[in-house]
This record gives C-alpha cells, structure tokens and sequence, in this order.
C-alpha cells in the first residue's frame, strides 16, 4: 500500500510573522551594538582622562583637557564619524549609566533605543535638586516603557511621567530650554541649505506673522508667480543678508577659467608649480562656494551680478584644478587665502571637514619658528583652530604630503589614511572631447581677451 507523505503547511500569515520576528531580532542587535559602542566609546575617553600623558606634553598646564580633545579626534578619525557625533556618544553611555541605570539595562540588552535614552536624558535637568529615589522611580518607569514604545511615543510619554515626577516652574523650564537657543545650516540636494533658528515661541511666531504680511503686500503688487511661501523664503533670506543696509553681507565671487581660453601671452605667466591637493576639485564641472558645495550656473551669474567684481581663477582645461590666480589687484596675504579656499576648501588634516574660510591660515614652518618659514603658499595651509593648538602642544604628529594635506599621526599607532585621489575622466576618448568643447567655445574670441 502505498504511503501519502504529508508536509505542514505554513500560511502566509505565518510566513509574514517570521519574517518580522527576523527583522526584530535584527533590531535588537542593531540596539545592543548601537549602546555597546557608546559604552566603549566612553570606556576610551575615560581612560585616556586617566592616562593624560599618553597624549599630553610634560608642562601641559591642562593635560587632561588635551588628552581628552585628542581622543575624540582620534576616534573620529579611526571611525569616520564628526567629533560632535563622538563626543554626544560618551556623554551619553556616561549620563545613562549614571543617571537612568535600569533604562540603560535595557539599551545594553537591546531592548531600548538610543533615541529613547537620549530623550530620558533631556529631562534629567528637572530632577537637579531632588531626592535620588524620584530619579530612581522615573528611571524604573521609563525602562519598563521602552521596549514596547517607538521613539516619538515614549518621548511625549516620559516628558508626561518627568511633569508628574519632577513638577517645574513654567518660568525655569522655559529659561532652562532657552540656554538651548541656536542657529545652524543643514545642506540639502540641489544647492539648497535649510537654515533653522531656535528661539522664543513668541518670537518665532512673530517672525513668521510679519514674513506672512510682507509676503502677501508683495504677492499682491508683484504677481511674479511666486508662491507665499517661496516670498517667505525670499523675505527671510533678504532681512539676514542685510540687503539694503550697511552691514550687508559681501559675496566673494572667483570666476573659473580654462588656460586654454587664454591668449598665448596670457598663458605665459600662469604658474604651474604651486602645490594642488589630490583630491582638490573640478572647478570646470560647476561653479562651487567657497565651502565646496556646488550651486547651478543661474545662482552663479545672479551672485557675479550682485558682487559687481571678481576674481580671476586660472584651471587646467582637463582636470579642472586651479593653476594659478589673478592677484594684480589685491594685496598678497588676501590673495594667498583665496588661493588656499579654493584648492583646499577645508582643514587640511585627513578627515576633518571645517570649512577653510573659517580656519586658520598656519605656517607649516613657523614664521618666527628656527626654520623662519615663509609667507608663500608653498608653506600655507588651511588648518582649524583647535588642529593649530594640538600640533604644539600634544604628542599628536602632523605629516605634511607634498600636495599639502596633513597626515594625523597618534601616539598609539594609528596614522590617517591618505585622501582618494582625484576621479579620473573615464578614458582618453573623454578628454579629448572636453578639450574638443574648449576648443570650439573659444574659436570666435578676440586674440586678446579682456581679462
């Protein structure tokens, strides 16, 4: 007789479960790592606070100051993320293990979220002052919660349980959250940069009523098209600027130009042994601030228009680097700095992303140092405040690479890497097409153009 084999069958439902129960044990895991490093994180900060003279110099009036700043940068380093990112990990493995022990029991474990410890902590400043056992109680409340909350639920619910257990004076909450007052860009995709104010409600809503009024007045005697919303923006833009007033901010606008766009003469007295970054950028492929970021051509022209002036940036046709710059109207110090903003863009140290235009200018051999280093770009380099005071006073090592990038090397062994190199243009058949572009945009010019 013959024997019918039977298999279980799984409904679709069933299926869709497990696959969820994977993802979830996922989650966990992604929990207890995301905490296991901050633990680890602080664990290494903590102990070179201990050990200061691993980085700090004998007479250092501040070592542990420094051997703290100097960790932080070399796990930045190491793990490519922002020192601010580094330094909001440790304060908080440090405050939770302290403060909310059982909630952060419960990150170790996996079943609590970063984001869910760091709005635990935001609420701390209530408790300042009060009895241990009502921080406890909150802390024991708020870790039964987390694992069964998402992140924007469990933050309005522990700010609820924090009113209950901690009750403050509306008057010292509020002058507590405006200690917490800021502003700060955010680049976002397509030239475009959100810039956020936090501030007094009362004040923010008056900004925007007054934004809404203006905005409708133009709306109605403009009719241009614009959206209120894209005259809001506008209005808000033009008031910060200062357009119209004395203090009005001042574009700086450098205008790329090709060498071989030049007259023969004019190409004669282009230098081409200044020192050029591998990984400095293309300034044929688009017009760029001096922060790096790229804008569209329309931006460009419009901020040549508004400037009124400019300065003259010889590149090479090919790779777009900068070869040399118009400095017949200027003193050499300004021209040194346009030079360095426009190779660099940022700190020259591997990894560090501060923008050159708010760095300083540093001698690589001291001017008043025993090799008396010049004031040529050849010994100028962008480099951060902070990077400038580390490299007197740490054990940190710099390494300046012939193209002018500085090399981070520590004293427990680890070195930056150096930059990628420039993208190459994908073949010779591409450049010589870009060259062949060149050619034919500057075949009606005059024999002597006016630059």
């Amino acid at each position: 007789m013959e024997v019918e084999s039977t298999r279980e069958q799984v409904s679709v439902e069933d299926a869709l479960h497990m696959l969820f129960g994977a993802v979830d044990n996922c989650q966990h895991a992604l929990n207890r790592d995301a905490s296991s490093r901050a633990a680890m994180l602080a664990h290494a900060i903590r102990f070179a606070r201990r050990n200061p003279q691993v980085y700090a110099l004998p007479g250092d009036d501040d070592p542990v100051s420094t051997a703290e700043r100097c960790a932080v940068i070399e796990a930045s380093a190491r793990f490519q993320l922002p020192e601010n990112t580094i330094r909001n990990l440790v304060f908080t493995a440090e405050q939770a293990e302290a403060m909310l022990p059982a909630l952060w029991a419960q990150a170790r474990e996996g079943f609590a979220t970063m984001a869910q410890v760091d709005a635990a902590l935001d609420l701390l400043p209530r408790f300042a002052g009060l009895p241990a056992e009502v921080l406890a109680a909150f802390d024991d409340v708020v870790a039964t919660l987390a694992p069964a909350m998402s992140a924007g639920a469990f933050r309005a619910k522990v700010r609820r349980l924090a009113e209950k257990y901690a009750p403050i004076d509306p008057v010292e909450e509020h002058l507590q959250a405006r200690a917490k007052r800021t502003v700060y860009t955010e680049p976002v995709d397509g030239g475009m940069a959100w810039t956020h104010l936090l501030t007094d409600a009362a004040d923010a809503r008056g900004i925007f009523r007054r934004l809404t009024s203006t905005a409708k007045n133009v709306q109605r005697r403009h009719r241009d098209g614009r959206t209120r919303d894209q005259i809001r923006a506008d209005l808000a833009t033009a008031w910060l600027k200062g357009v119209g007033t004395p203090t009005a901010v001042k574009t700086k606008v450098f205008v790329t130009v090709p060498a071989d766009m030049l007259s023969p003469e004019a190409q004669a007295t282009v230098r081409h042994d200044l020192p050029v970054p591998a990984g400095a950028p293309d300034l044929n492929e688009a017009p760029r601030l001096d922060t790096g970021e790229i804008i569209d051509r329309a931006t460009a022209v419009q901020m040549l228009l508004e400037a009124g002036r400019f300065t003259r940036v010889i590149t090479d046709p090919v790779t777009g680097r900068v070869l040399d710059m118009d400095r017949r109207s200027r003193k050499a110090t300004k021209a040194q700095r346009e030079w360095l903003l426009m190779i660099h863009g940022t700190c020259t140290r591997d990894g560090c992303r501060h923008p050159a235009a708010e760095s300083d200018v540093d001698h690589w051999d001291a001017f008043h140092g025993p090799r008396r280093g010049a004031t040529d770009v050849g010994n100028l380099h962008p480099f951060c405040p902070p990077e400038n005071q580390l490299k007197e006073k740490s054990r940190f090592r710099f390494r300046r690479r012939p193209d002018g990038t500085v090399q981070l090397i520590s004293p427990t062994g680890f070195a930056t890497a150096s930059p990628p190199p420039e993208r190459l243009r994908e073949g010779q058949r591409e450049a010589q097409q870009l060259l062949d572009r060149i050619r034919t945009r500057t075949a009606d010019l005059p024999s002597d153009p006016p630059f």
